[in-house]
Formats: structure tokens, C-alpha cells, sequence
């Protein structure tokens, strides 16, 4: 089932596309855009990250990730659009770096 959800007073639009990884086994892996200019902020379609939960702060959005097999261990990203930063497990990094630093960090 896709998922959209809209942080930020509406400013920016997490959803979500399930995939399957083997069988019977579903990834709902997010992508953030930013509604007024189309912008995505972040992508992990297709990827092997599972969202499990979003929420947002006063500038922020709050993700909590696991990675498909493991399924256990959530990892904290949060990211900060307007600055386009974030911060990915107490690691402050630039937006663009988002996926390559999850990739490596298991």
C-alpha cells in the first residue's frame, strides 16, 4: 500500500512505493520532494531501506529506517530541508550524501 504524508505545513511530501524483495517480503522505501519546486530531497526508491516511522520536528523530518534483511536495528534520520542537512545517526551531513552514508553504514 503507498503511503503519503505531507510535513512542514504541507511544504514537503514523504511517500512511499512498497517493492519486493523476495517473496512475500515488502521494502516501503521513502522519498521526500519539496511540493513547490518539485525538488527531491531524498530517494531510497528501489533501495533496500524500509521506512518504519516518520514525524517531523519544528524544521525537521524525523525518519526511523531499518535495512532489509536485518529488519531490527532502525537507524535516526533526521533531515532539515531548508539547510539541506541532515543528520544520520548523530552524523550532521549534506543532503546529497543521505544514501551513500546509510550504504555504508551496515
Amino acid at each position: 500500500m503507498e503511503t503519503v504524508l505531507d510535513f512542514l505545513s504541507g511544504k514537503y511530501r514523504l511517500s512511499t512505493t512498497p517493492h519486493e524483495m523476495r517473496m512475500s517480503h515488502w521494502v516501503y522505501a521513502p522519498v521526500i520532494i519539496d511540493i513547490e519546486t518539485n525538488e527531491i530531497i531524498l530517494n531510497l526508491e528501489g533501495n533496500i531501506w524500509d521506512l518504519r516511522s516518520a514525524g517531523e520536528s519544528q524544521d525537521s523530518i524525523i525518519l526511523k529506517l531499518s535495512r532489509y534483511p536485518d529488519g531490527v536495528t532502525e537507524y535516526t534520520v533526521e533531515i532539515i530541508p531548508d539547510a539541506a542537512t541532515a543528520i544520520v545517526e548523530g552524523v550532521s551531513l549534506s543532503v546529497t550524501r543521505i544514501v551513500q552514508f546509510l550504504d555504508a553504514l551496515v
